[in-house]
């Protein structure tokens, strides 16, 4: 049987060597949360890592995972006033997503913020903090989430509300001048205008047959008066 000192003894090395086996993981110092902007607006997820040993290399990616499968379809009906939840969807192993940026440093500590300038609904999703702990001939990795949920401003709202309005209908009541093509013409005043040169035509041969008579007429009685002269 073992004497005091044995057994305290025994008790600090258990303790010490439980902390420092607890001390070799890394861990975060900074999640990256879950943010809700609006359209245009500028946004930041933060993401810092800690160590547990002096490592060759630590190393932050940021990923974009995915796109929400299900959008919300009546933006109007959501009440502002009252508190949105956040839900993390989760995440597909089969989909790697999109790597959008890199920042290796060496040392026990690193830290990397994503900014995205005017975020517009195609950046909505979820997105990824990945940490690589580079150890002499270990690799570890370590992954944090947050999602990105995108409101409409108010011209994009007003902008579907019209495209789901009823289109408008105007009646001009203004009185228009109809103007036709001379040669699209109706029959009625093509007949029309041929029955009047008819018309025309026949008064302008009947004048020149009475012209003819008178002068005959006149030839004739002119002939008298040379013959009673003579007489």
């Amino acid at each position: 049987m073992g004497t005091l000192p044995d057994t305290v003894g025994f008790v600090l090395f258990s303790c010490l060597s439980i902390q420092v086996g607890f001390s070799l993981d890394g861990k975060f110092t900074d999640f990256p949360s879950n943010i809700t902007a609006r359209e245009g607006q500028n946004i930041e997820m933060a993401c810092a890592f800690q160590s547990g040993l002096t490592s060759v290399y630590l190393e932050i990616q940021w990923w974009f995972i995915r796109a929400p499968e299900e959008l919300i379809t009546s933006e109007e009906e959501e009440d502002e006033d009252q508190p949105e939840m956040e839900l993390i969807p989760d995440p597909d192993p089969d989909e790697e997503g999109t790597k959008i940026s890199t920042v290796k440093v060496q040392g026990n500590d690193i830290s990397h913020k994503l900014q995205i300038a005017r975020v517009s609904k195609n950046d909505e999703g979820l997105y990824e903090c990945r940490v690589t702990d580079a150890n002499y001939g270990e690799l570890k990795e370590y992954k944090a989430q947050a999602y990105l949920k995108v409101n409409g401003s108010m011209w994009t709202r007003n902008n579907r509300a019209m495209k789901k309005s009823s289109p408008l209908h105007l009646t001009d009541t203004k009185p228009r001048k109809h103007t036709h093509n001379p040669e699209q013409r109706s029959p009625s005043s093509s007949t029309s205008q041929n029955t009047h040169s008819r018309a025309e035509e026949h008064s302008t041969a009947s004048g020149s047959r009475r012209s003819s008579r008178n002068a005959a007429d006149l030839l004739l009685f002119t002939s008298f008066l040379l013959r009673a002269a003579w007489l």
